[in-house]
């Protein structure tokens, strides 16, 4: 490139340059003003257009806005339990309980809304919140604290912390149930909309309680169903006499647990005045006066009504227990291998450590030999290992314990499965000893039909004891863990109003920031015309 063409580069750089600046002072603020006052009429003109656009515009979205129907019913539960979601019975309580598909279905039912919707869109409008003015307040609190991006990420995670803490301590158990939505809802009579509410609030607490135990213990019982009276007519008579003992004994296991509830020991029917020891000792009566002597006239007598099929009843009991025993005696040798290892390895761990203790003992007194001070930590460290020693001990000791009653438990199991074998035995060995049935006979029948008609005594016995058992338990259930019968309690009246999407308060944000828009863009519209008609100029 020669020397002339750099000249001429630079003069036509500068030229640009001082253009730039020309048209840059020719944009000053005052040439802007000026500008935007001579425009003044049109400005006011647009802006006075362009603000009844805005209000017709606003107007018509605020007046016309698709409106939704809302029925609110406010309630607070009263239970035991709710602040750990949890029902007074334990088990475990969800909102969603309230719109369950059994609460929603018989609300629509009972009330005839099958007129208005169908059931899909009845449980799609409805909706269940809880409320709380102190954890809305909390919301706002952490949401600003946590908007600083200035935190750390262990700061965040403190923060997020505390408020799950806080937000917890402040769950109150006010809830409120809305009914909300527009055409087949706006349909339904105002007055049915507030029935409906109550309703579905009465339905959730008899559901609560029925299916979900609410007001009961978590406790198995067993009922009517477990024994049939026809069954036990079909059935032989020692096979039925054995079924009436094993339903005895149910029946004692279940009263051993209903012992374990608060005030079991006195409380009492208000009909007949039973108690849980009323009814233990009766089924105790049963087995000892009422079943034994039974079988025991059967065995004697040979009283029979199939004796080749009733012996094998007897032989395959036998065969069950049988296997009972070895299982039971086989878990009771690997609990006492295991106690023995266990044993074996906690003296060799004793040995190793009072080696190792000598041996540092040792270490210490060489190293630390003359006049230099080792008490204190000496001192600490005896002291923490005294601790960790004492700690050592008493797991070992509750692990000996629970291991030990393992195997007690067992022995004893094995003792009542000898016992049952013993009794199966001797039945059948009479069986075999009378030969063939004699139940053919005079004194056989009329010893038959005395059996006939005892286990049908037997068999009311333990049904009305099962009845009085579940009574029992119902009313343990009520007086302990709800004795107002009350789940919630409704906080105010049924409030029905309507809402829009799009608030008056809104509505007037929306107008003001789309006026300040087009206002900007006629300031800018009018800045671009006047420079064009400057350049043309």
């Amino acid at each position: 490139m020669t020397k002339l063409d750099l000249r001429t580069d630079a003069e036509d750089i500068s030229k640009e340059y001082n253009q730039y600046l020309d048209d840059y002072e020719g944009l000053s603020l005052k040439e802007m003003v000026l500008s935007l006052w001579g425009y003044r009429r049109i400005i006011a003109a647009l802006t006075f257009s362009a603000g009844l656009l805005i209000v017709a515009i606003g107007t018509s979205l605020y007046l016309f806005q698709q409106r939704q129907d809302i029925t609110r019913l406010s309630f607070r539960l009263d239970f035991e339990g709710i602040e750990d979601s949890r029902y007074p019975s334990g088990g475990k309580f969800s909102t969603s309980d309230f719109l369950s598909t059994p609460v929603v279905s018989r609300v629509y039912e009972a009330n005839n809304l099958g007129r208005y919707l169908d059931i899909a869109k009845f449980r799609s409008s409805l909706a269940i919140f809880q409320t709380s003015d102190k954890i809305m307040l909390l919301e706002k609190e952490y949401a600003a604290k946590l908007d600083d991006r200035k935190l750390t990420v262990e700061q965040r995670s403190r923060l997020e912390a505390e408020f799950v803490e806080k937000k917890k301590s402040l769950m109150s158990p006010v809830f409120s149930l809305n009914l909300s939505g527009d055409g087949s809802v706006l349909s339904i009579p105002r007055g049915l909309r507030a029935k409906v509410m109550q309703d579905l609030l009465s339905a959730w607490a008899e559901y609560a309680d029925r299916i979900k135990g609410a007001n009961k213990y978590h406790i198995a019982l067993v009922s009517r169903n477990i024994l049939k009276k026809e069954e036990l007519e079909r059935e032989d008579y020692m096979v039925a006499i054995d079924m009436l003992r094993e339903t005895v004994r149910r029946i004692l296991a279940d009263i051993e647990k209903l012992k374990e509830i608060p005030g079991s020991a006195t409380f009492r029917l208000e009909k007949n005045g039973v108690s849980l020891l009323d009814l233990n000792y009766r089924m105790l009566d049963i087995e000892k006066f009422k079943l034994s002597p039974l079988m025991g006239l059967i065995r004697i007598g040979g009283i029979t009504k199939d004796e080749e099929l009733t012996k094998v009843y007897l032989g395959h009991r036998i065969f069950e227990l049988g296997i009972k025993q070895d299982d039971s005696t086989s878990r009771e040798k690997v609990q006492e291998a295991a106690l023995n290892n266990y044993l074996q390895g906690a003296k060799t761990t004793i040995a190793s450590a009072d080696l190792g203790a000598a041996f540092q003992q040792g270490a210490t007194t060489s190293s630390f030999a003359g006049n230099i001070p080792t008490m204190i930590p000496q001192l600490g460290e005896t002291f923490l290992n005294s601790i960790i020693k004492m700690a050592q001990e008493n797991l070992d000791a509750k692990f000996r314990q629970d291991l030990t009653q393992k195997i007690i438990n067992e022995g004893l199991d094995k003792v009542g499965i000898a016992s049952e074998i013993k009794y199966y035995q001797i039945l059948l060995a009479g069986l075999t000893e009378h030969g063939k049935d004699s139940s053919g006979s005079g004194v056989a029948k009329v010893v038959g039909t005395k059996v006939i008609a005892s286990v049908e005594e037997v068999y009311k016995a333990i049904m009305l004891s099962i009845d009085e058992m579940n009574q029992i338990y119902d009313g343990l259930s009520k007086a302990n863990l709800n004795p107002s019968g009350i789940l919630f309690t409704v906080l105010e009246p049924v409030v029905q109003f309507q809402d829009r999407s799009l608030s008056l308060k809104k509505t007037l944000i929306y107008m003001v920031l789309a006026w300040v828009l087009v206002e900007g863009f006629i300031f800018i519209g009018v800045l671009i015309a006047n420079s064009f008609r400057r350049k043309e100029q």
